[in-house]
């Protein structure tokens, strides 16, 4: 399984203090089954907030490489429709100026607010530009509209 992360967002945020403010912040997260596969998209976004949910520094835009995880630590990334309107959070840490590596993590949450699932991972090879950490929280979105029936990601799941 193979995930890559693409954010954006416009706002700021003192991430010591945890408080901020965000104009805009988004992430599409693509996962495939092989580097081959045609990857499945998912969003997440957040409107305009004033709080530590969600922030970035000034304007920030990420964009990670592919990624490779192992489906056996984490099977429900297989699932698209256990991914389909859960509460998640991203945060991607890290400095990061035309090139250069960041830390990745992706959490979902269950119905009373507690991580049920996550993932992540440092050194992830990236493009882009941010000055401080980006976090988006929100609702998974499906950006390809194609979770009816329930099916799978994972070919071998």
């Amino acid at each position: 399984m193979e995930l890559k992360l693409i954010a954006s967002g416009i706002g700021a945020s003192i991430p010591k203090i945890n408080i901020g403010f965000s104009l805009f912040s988004g992430v599409y997260i693509q996962l495939r089954d092989t580097p081959t596969a045609i990857p499945y998209t998912f969003g997440i976004a957040s409107t305009p907030e004033i709080g530590g949910n969600n922030g970035t520094f000034i304007a920030s835009h990420v964009n990670t490489k592919w990624t490779r995880f192992d489906i056996k630590k984490h099977p429900w990334l297989c699932n698209k429709m256990g991914l389909k309107g859960k509460n998640a959070e991203v945060e991607i840490k890290g400095t990061l100026f035309l090139e250069g590596k960041v830390d990745i993590s992706f959490t979902i949450f269950d119905e009373n607010s507690e991580s049920k699932f996550s993932i992540s991972k440092v050194g992830i090879e990236s493009w882009g530009g941010q000055l401080a950490n980006t976090k988006i929280r929100g609702k998974i979105v499906d950006m390809m509209g194609k979770t009816q029936h329930g099916r799978v990601l994972c070919a071998h799941s």
